[in-house]
C-alpha cells in the first residue's frame, strides 16, 4: 500500500511499517546521522518482493522494533528498481536487504529478511556497538574503501582466443538434461544463456545447442513457473523441476524470454506471453510497459473463472527506461510492434545531449543509456543513436581503462562514489556499439574500438562468473562476426536474421539485398535462398580474414 503523503511503498496487506520515520536516500539523512551520532538503517525493498512485504507485516510492524529504529537509528528506505546504483553497492544477498551503515555510508553489517526477535536483538547490539567503537569502525571502513578502489582495475583483462568457447562450455556443463535450465534449485531463467545457445546453434550449425534452449523453454512454459491462465513467466522456481515458483512477474525477465521464444520458433508460447504483456503490463495509450506485477500465491492458484472476480495482484506502473528499451528490441526481433514503445519512451525520457532518465524524476543509469542506444540503432534513429553514443563516452567512460561505469556521478553519497563497471551493461554497450559501427560503415569511426575496450575492461570477470557471463560471450562473438545487410524488403531482412543472428539490417537500400563485411560488399540478391547463400560466403570471408 502507498500511505497518504508518503513516497514509500509498503506491503499491500495490513502493516505498521509506515510508523517508522523513513527518510529517502538524501544528504539530509546522512547529515542527520552525523549530527545525532546514530547509525543508518538502510532498507532496500522492491514493489514486487514477497519477503519485503512479509518484513513490513512482521518486523517493521513490531512495536518494539518500531521504537528502537525511531529512537536509535536514521532509517532510510530505497526501492531497488528506482535506485539500482544503491542496490549494486549495498545489497546483502537478496531482498529485502537490511544494511546497517555508518554516517558516512560505510557498511557495518547486514542481512536480508530478519524476523522480529532477531531484528530487535540486532538493533540493540548495533546501536551499542556504534556508540562505543568509533575508532575501530573508522579503521575497518578505510580498509574496505581501499579494497573497493582496486575493484575496477581487477576486472580488466585480455580478450583471449577461446573465451567464447569457455563460456559456452560453462553453459553446457550447467545444463540440466532432465528438467532444462541450468543448475539446481533455485532455478532462474538465465535468458542470456538461452540466447547464447540459440545464437551459437545457428553460427555453429549445432542442433544440440538449439535443443537445450528449446527443452528449457518447454519445461518452463509447461511447468509451474508459467502462468497457464493469463500467460507470462514467474520470476524463478524454488525447485529444480520448475514446479514451485516465486510468483512475481518481472518486465526485466520477459524481454529476454520473448527473444528466446521467438528465436526458438515457439510461436504458440510466444503469442500467449505477449498476450499477457500487452494486456496487463503494457499501457494501451502509450505502448510503455509497467515494471512488474506482485507475487500473490493465492491469486495464481485460482482458475480462470475464479480470477474474474478476484482482485489481481498489484502492478507497478512505473516505467523503467532500460527494461522498456530491451522489451522494444525483443518485440522487433519477434516481428512485433516495438516502435510505438520507443516513440513514447524517447519522447518522455530522452533529452538531446543529456541522454535518458531512469524513470520519472530519477536520473539515468548506465543500463538506461546502453539499452536505449541499442534500441535507437535497431530502429534506425541514427541522430539519437549517435548522440547517445557520444553521451556514453562523455559521462560514463573510464578514460584510463576503457569501458563504462554504472552511473555518471553527481550523487556521491555513501558508497556511490565507488567506481563499479558492471559486466552485463558493458556487454550490452559493446553489442550496441558494434551494431552502430556496422551501420555507420566508416573505418575511421570510433565505435568498434570503444566496444572492444568495454569488453577488455571486464574481461577478467567471466572466469568467476561461469554461465552468468553468457551476455559477455554474446557481445564478444559479435566483434568479428557482425554483418550488414542493406535492404528494405522485409522478407529478405527476415531471411538474413534467420541465417545469421548478428545480421545488422540497413533499410536504406532497394528491394534487393546486399551483404557486406566491413568495406567488402557482395553482389545484390533478390531471394531468401540467395540471401542465405550470400551470408555463407560473407562468413567464409570473415573466417579467411581472421586466419
Amino acid at each position: 500500500m502507498r500511505h497518504e503523503g508518503s513516497e514509500f511503498h509498503f506491503s499491500p496487506r495490513p502493516n505498521r511499517a509506515s510508523e517508522i520515520r523513513w527518510r529517502p536516500w538524501s544528504q539530509e539523512a546522512f547529515d542527520e546521522a552525523r549530527r545525532t551520532g546514530r547509525p543508518i538503517l538502510l532498507s532496500i525493498s522492491a514493489v514486487w518482493c514477497h519477503w519485503c512485504h512479509v518484513m513490513d507485516e512482521t518486523s517493521y510492524s513490531h512495536p518494539g522494533v518500531i521504537e528502537l529504529i525511531n529512537n536509535d537509528f536514521v532509517p532510510v528506505r530505497v526501492d531497488n528498481d528506482v535506485r539500482p546504483d544503491i542496490n549494486q553497492r549495498y545489497n546483502m544477498g537478496g531482498w529485502p536487504t537490511t544494511a546497517f551503515l555508518t554516517s558516512s555510508g560505510d557498511i557495518l553489517t547486514g542481512a536480508t529478511y530478519l524476523p522480529p526477535d532477531q531484528m530487535a536483538s540486532a538493533l540493540a547490539q548495533i546501536a551499542t556497538y556504534y556508540r562505543n567503537n568509533q575508532t575501530e569502525i573508522a579503521t575497518r571502513a578505510l580498509e574496505a574503501r581501499k579494497r573497493a578502489a582496486a575493484g575496477v582495475a581487477r576486472g580488466a583483462g585480455e580478450l583471449r582466443p577461446g573465451l567464447v568457447d569457455e563460456i559456452l562450455d560453462a553453459v553446457k556443463n550447467a545444463y540440466d538434461a532432465e528438467f532444462g535450465g541450468f543448475g539446481g534449485a533455485p532455478k532462474f531463467p538465465q535468458t542470456d544463456a538461452l540466447l547464447l545457445l540459440v545464437e551459437q546453434s545457428v553460427l555453429r550449425n549445432d542442433d544440440e545447442l538449439q535443443r537445450m534452449a528449446v527443452h528449457t523453454l518447454e519445461e518452463m512454459t509447461g511447468g509451474g513457473t508459467y502462468d497457464h491462465v493469463e500467460g507470462g513467466f514467474f520470476r524463478y522456481s524454488t525447485t529444480q523441476d520448475w514446479s514451485v515458483p516465486h510468483f512475481e512477474k518481472m518486465l526485466e525477465d520477459h524481454a529476454g524470454l520473448v527473444q528466446a521464444l521467438a528465436l526458438a520458433g515457439m510461436s504458440e508460447q510466444l503469442e500467449k506471453t505477449v498476450g499477457y504483456l500487452d494486456r496487463v503490463l503494457r499501457d494501451p495509450k502509450s505502448g510503455l510497459f509497467a515494471g512488474s506485477q506482485d507475487a500473490d500465491e493465492h491469486y495464481y492458484s485460482l482458475d480462470a473463472e475464479e480470477r474474474r472476480t478476484a482482485a489481481a495482484p498489484y502492478v507497478d506502473r512505473r516505467v523503467y527506461t532500460a527494461w522498456n528499451a530491451a522489451m522494444a528490441i525483443a518485440y522487433m526481433d519477434a516481428g512485433l510492434d516495438g516502435e510505438r514503445t520507443l516513440d513514447s519512451l524517447f519522447e518522455r525520457f530522452y533529452k538531446k545531449g543529456e541522454g535518458m532518465t531512469h524513470t520519472e524524476g530519477v536520473g539515468g543509469q548506465l543500463g538506461d543509456q546502453v539499452w536505449s542506444l541499442w534500441a535507437a540503432v535497431r530502429s534506425h534513429r541514427m541522430d539519437m543513436a549517435l548522440d547517445l553514443a557520444s553521451l556514453l563516452e562523455e559521462r560514463y567512460a573510464d578514460r584510463e581503462l576503457g569501458g563504462y561505469l554504472d552511473h555518471a556521478g553527481g550523487d556521491e553519497l555513501g558508497r556511490l562514489g565507488e567506481r563499479i563497471k558492471p559486466l552485463a551493461e558493458n556487454s550490452v554497450a559493446a553489442m550496441a556499439l558494434i551494431e552502430l559501427d556496422t551501420l555507420v560503415g566508416d573505418p575511421q569511426a570510433p565505435y568498434r574500438d570503444r566496444a572492444r575496450r568495454a569488453l577488455e575492461s571486464v574481461a577478467a570477470l567471466p572466469r568467476s562468473y561461469g554461465l552468468m557471463a553468457a551476455v559477455f560471450a554474446r557481445a564478444l562473438d559479435r566483434l568479428p562476426h557482425a554483418l550488414k545487410i542493406t535492404t528494405r524488403n522485409r522478407e529478405l531482412a527476415g531471411a538474413a536474421r534467420a541465417a545469421h543472428p548478428y545480421a545488422v539490417i540497413d533499410t536504406t537500400g532497394d528491394d534487393r539485398a546486399v551483404v557486406c563485411v566491413g568495406t567488402i560488399c557482395l553482389a545484390p540478391v533478390s531471394t531468401p535462398h540467395a540471401v542465405k547463400e550470400a551470408i555463407k560466403e560473407a562468413s567464409k570471408e570473415i573466417d579467411r580474414s581472421r586466419a
